[in-house]
Order: C-alpha cells, then sequence, then structure tokens
C-alpha cells in the first residue's frame, strides 16, 4: 500500500494507539458529587495530559476510550498519569486502565502485517 494511503486510512507507521479506562465510584456518593468528580476527572486527569476521551456512564460506573487530543498516540507517561490520578482519589473504588489498542480499527486489527511499532512514540 502507498504511503499516501496508509497516512490517510491511518494504518503502518501511521497508525494511532489509544487505551481504556474504567472506574467505579463508592456507592453512596450522591450523583451531584459523582457529576462533580467526573468534570475533575476530565479536567485532571485528561485535558491536563492533552489527552481527549469519549465515553461515559452513570453512577457509579464509568468507562472511556482515551486517545491524544493531536494526532498520534498517547505516550505510557500519560498513560500512567491517568491510572495514577484515579488511583489516588478517595471516591474511587477500583479502577482500571488497558493496554494501548489500534484506536481508529480497534483492537482486533493490531496484528495487521502493515503495522508498525509507532506507539508512545
Amino acid at each position: 500500500m502507498r504511503k499516501r494511503l496508509r497516512k490517510k486510512l491511518r494504518l503502518g507507521e501511521f497508525r494511532e494507539y489509544g487505551f481504556d479506562v474504567s472506574y467505579r465510584l463508592r456507592d453512596d456518593l450522591p450523583e451531584t458529587e459523582a457529576d462533580d468528580f467526573l468534570f475533575r476527572f476530565l479536567e485532571k486527569a485528561i485535558e491536563a495530559n492533552s489527552l481527549a476521551c469519549g465515553g461515559g456512564g452513570r453512577p457509579p460506573a464509568y468507562e472511556f476510550c482515551v486517545v491524544s487530543d493531536h494526532r498520534g498516540s498517547p505516550t505510557q507517561e500519560q498513560h500512567s498519569a491517568v491510572g495514577s490520578w484515579l488511583g489516588a482519589q478517595v471516591e474511587v473504588v477500583d479502577h482500571s486502565v488497558g493496554e494501548f489498542f489500534d484506536a481508529w480499527h480497534g483492537p482486533e486489527h493490531d496484528d495487521d502485517p502493515q503495522a508498525t511499532d509507532g506507539r508512545m512514540s
């Protein structure tokens, strides 16, 4: 496949990665505090690390797909920062930060022979 097409389709050396994040809040947390926590998560863990995310949930459980807020992939440091921030919050009873996967084509395309290991650059 030509380089121009690989870039347009975000394949090979132009592949972009993301990771999943989920967290569960205390069951006794009022809905207004859960909403406040969500806004803090977006501001302090996502935007502060130059990331973007999509997803959501209802109290007490939330799930997100996290990607870089610009072209490219999140770094290992950004990945770790999100997990560390969630782990330090008293409202969170459980959280997980998943492995990197192809953000454009899904995890099932991670074994594509067109891929190069461009993640975490």
